[in-house]
């Protein structure tokens, strides 16, 4: 009987530092702290302490996107859609990568559509992580430039389709320090239509670092911005030196083309000439 109740009371004991420490914050390591989705409101919430919430779509029909998140320590955040067998989407999960480990917060859909043979196969955006897509995706474009980092080597990206039957799969690939490529996304509409989407991989020349930094500050906006080759200084210096150039060499040629230029025809006889011998 004693050795039941000391059995039982280790019971006790387990569960009680179990449910302890699933509402307590987790400890030293990164963890999110905030974070808000478009098209969707956590129930009840975000809560630091939990890592699986409920989701509720705004609109059921479409998919959401993270908004904003905040992290206590340094660690890589990546984004995936949680699917059924069905390629049906049911929620999302965030995870935290770190040095020591990762974390992972599971988002479930409360009230998402139920599953309909529409024909949207459109692109909605692509989550990638110290990346930025110009121009925005839209519903009319279907090629776009991914700039990223010169020295980023590993890109986690995540389409997000419009319409929340839609699936598209993501892809995690390791570049060469500086390479550029393209990469191909293709959406299935939940009718089985496809819409395929090409992103080219190009390199800004600013470090990894340099953009974390970029980002984290209050007034972010781009870390592309200025970088293109018609927005650097230089450009704004080199196009006036050409069109000067251009101008001189056409004020030139048509100088010169004025002095060349016989205003009498050899071939016929001079006026003044003519009327001297009359007389």
């Amino acid at each position: 009987m004693k050795r039941f109740s000391a059995v039982f009371a280790l019971l006790l004991l387990i569960t009680g530092f179990n449910a302890l420490a699933a509402e307590a914050p987790i400890s030293d390591a990164p963890y999110l702290t905030a974070i808000t989705f478009e098209n969707a409101e956590i129930d009840g919430g975000f809560d630091s302490g939990e890592t699986v919430f409920d989701l509720t779509l705004t609109d059921n029909t479409k998919s959401p996107s993270i908004k904003s998140f905040e992290i206590n320590g340094q660690a890589n955040l990546l984004i995936n859609y949680i699917y059924d067998i069905s390629n049906h989407q049911t929620g999302i999960s965030v995870t935290l990568q770190f040095d020591s480990g990762s974390i992972i917060y599971t988002f479930n859909y409360t009230n998402a559509e139920s599953y309909s043979a529409g024909s949207n196969a459109n692109l909605a955006g692509l989550s990638c992580e110290y990346a930025e897509i110009v121009p925005e995706i839209n519903s009319s474009d279907t090629s776009y430039k991914l700039y990223i980092p010169y020295d980023l080597t590993e890109l986690n990206l995540t389409p997000v389709t419009e319409d929340i039957n839609a699936y598209c799969a993501p892809q995690s690939i390791i570049l060469a320090e500086g390479q550029e490529t393209t990469l191909k996304f293709t959406v299935t509409a939940p009718n089985g239509d496809t819409k395929v989407y090409e992103f080219s991989v190009k390199r800004v020349e600013k470090t990894l670092e340099e953009v974390k930094l970029e980002m984290e500050s209050d007034d972010y906006t781009s870390f592309v911005k200025g970088e293109m080759f018609y927005q650097k200084p230089e450009f704004y210096i080199t196009v006036p030196v050409v069109a000067a150039g251009a101008a001189v060499i056409i004020v030139l040629f048509a100088l010169t083309r004025r002095l060349m230029i016989n205003p009498y025809d050899s071939e016929e006889p001079e006026f003044y000439a003519h009327n001297q011998n009359k007389e």
